[in-house]
């Protein structure tokens, strides 16, 4: 994943945006992506409806990978190509993405051993294998765009890709 562009959302003043004096690290973010077990994900419908679900989401060299039963609305919504957007869990350490929804029918070996590791990591109930990723593929959610503060007047971050 190429560094990411950092600046200052577009927050209005009344946000006390002025006193602004330092962005939250990347690497920061990418711990919270890695760590956090609900996700929050909105999609947009073909008609046009926004719908909001808490998934199971893993965090792989840059991407969200993210499953679910092709029969949910929320999986069509991804698959017909509608943009995503991502909020993690927390009242005050905010990262949300925007982002693209990519649906592998497959996934090739070696690749599928990367998601299957984080899951198991992060969800070792679900016992998920690359063999899983190669027969039933993914959903991975390509980031365009974070934002991301720990104080809003602070460290308010965007990060473009």
């Amino acid at each position: 994943m190429p560094e990411p562009r950092i600046d200052r959302p577009g927050i209005p003043p009344e946000y006390g945006l002025a006193k602004a004096t330092t962005f939250v690290p990347w690497e920061h973010v990418e711990g919270r992506l890695r760590d956090e077990r609900v996700y929050w994900i909105a999609t947009v419908s073909p008609e046009g409806r926004p719908r909001v679900r808490p998934i199971d989401a893993v965090y792989v060299n840059g991407s969200i990978y993210v499953g679910g039963s092709p029969k949910t609305r929320w999986v069509q919504d991804l698959a017909s190509g509608g943009p995503v957007t991502v909020h993690l869990e927390g009242p005050t350490d905010i990262v949300i993405v925007e982002g693209d929804a990519v649906v592998h029918r497959s996934v090739e070996m070696p690749l599928g051993e990367e998601p299957a590791a984080a899951s198991n990591a992060k969800f070792p109930e679900y016992g998920m294998t690359a063999s899983f990723y190669r027969t039933n593929g993914a959903i991975e959610l390509r980031i365009r765009k974070v934002i991301a503060w720990t104080d809003i007047s602070l460290d308010p971050t965007r990060f473009r890709f």
